[in-house]
């Protein structure tokens, strides 16, 4: 069963997912990123984000980041990994990079440097 989510803006209407695009700054480029996600109420417009929403939204930004410098985006470094077989622990003894490095790299908390793109390619 689904649950409804009332607007805590206005306290009546219902929350329903939505998507959003902005643009981000990148050292001197702006980023276009288009389906970030959020709720809008159909009573007032509010456009809360909750907290799931922005973590997938920060790994959305975190790629085109990446896309923008021409390295694997968090998908495709656990594609990379799962391919060889190796959890993130073995990955970032094997690859190097810190015994969270490939968690961070994957949910897009820290982009990997140009060195460890080009071994994971």
């Amino acid at each position: 069963m689904t649950k409804t989510l009332t607007c805590t803006e206005c306290g009546s209407g219902t929350l329903h997912p939505a998507t959003w695009e902005g643009d981000f700054r990148h050292g001197d480029v702006m980023l276009h990123v288009a389906d970030l996600e959020c709720y809008r109420c159909e009573m007032c417009g509010a456009d809360p984000v909750f907290t799931d929403q922005i973590r997938r939204n920060q790994l959305k930004i975190a790629d085109a980041k990446r896309v923008h410098e021409g390295l694997l985006t968090g998908a495709q470094i656990r594609a990379v990994r799962e391919r060889l077989g190796l959890s993130q622990a073995q990955a970032s003894e094997v690859f190097g990079g810190g015994a969270n490095a490939f968690s961070k790299y994957e949910r897009g908390d820290v982009m990997q440097s140009v060195a460890m793109d080009r071994l994971l390619k």
